[in-house]
C-alpha cells in the first residue's frame, strides 16, 4: 500500500519500493526494462506499465483489459509521478 500524502515517487526505484510494483531488469547491467502494477477494485482489472522508449523518455500505459485507456511519454520522473497517482485514483475508485 502506498501512503496517499507521501511524496510521489519520481524514479522507478522509488517506485520499486512499493511492493506492489513488479519492476523486471536486463541481467548484466541491471537497468530496468518494465515496471508494471495491476490495480482491481470492483471487479475491474487495471494494469499500469513504465517502459523505457528512448534516452531520457518513459512510455507510461494503462490497460482495463487489453484496451489501452491511458497513454503518456515524458522524463521518467514524470512518469512515475503519474503513474502513483493513477493508482491512487484507481484505489479509490476514479
Amino acid at each position: 500500500m502506498h501512503d496517499k500524502h507521501a511524496e510521489a515517487p519520481r524514479s522507478v526505484a522509488e517506485l520499486a519500493a512499493d511492493p506492489g510494483w513488479v519492476v523486471t531488469t536486463t541481467e548484466t547491467t541491471g537497468q530496468w526494462l518494465t515496471a508494471e502494477r495491476v490495480v482491481e477494485r470492483n471487479g475491474q482489472r487495471r494494469l499500469i506499465g513504465l517502459t523505457p522508449v528512448q534516452p531520457g523518455t518513459v512510455a507510461l500505459m494503462l490497460w482495463s483489459g487489453s484496451d489501452v485507456v491511458g497513454h503518456r511519454r515524458g522524463p521518467e520522473a514524470d512518469a512515475c509521478a503519474t503513474a502513483y497517482r493513477w493508482v491512487t485514483e484507481l484505489d479509490a475508485g476514479n
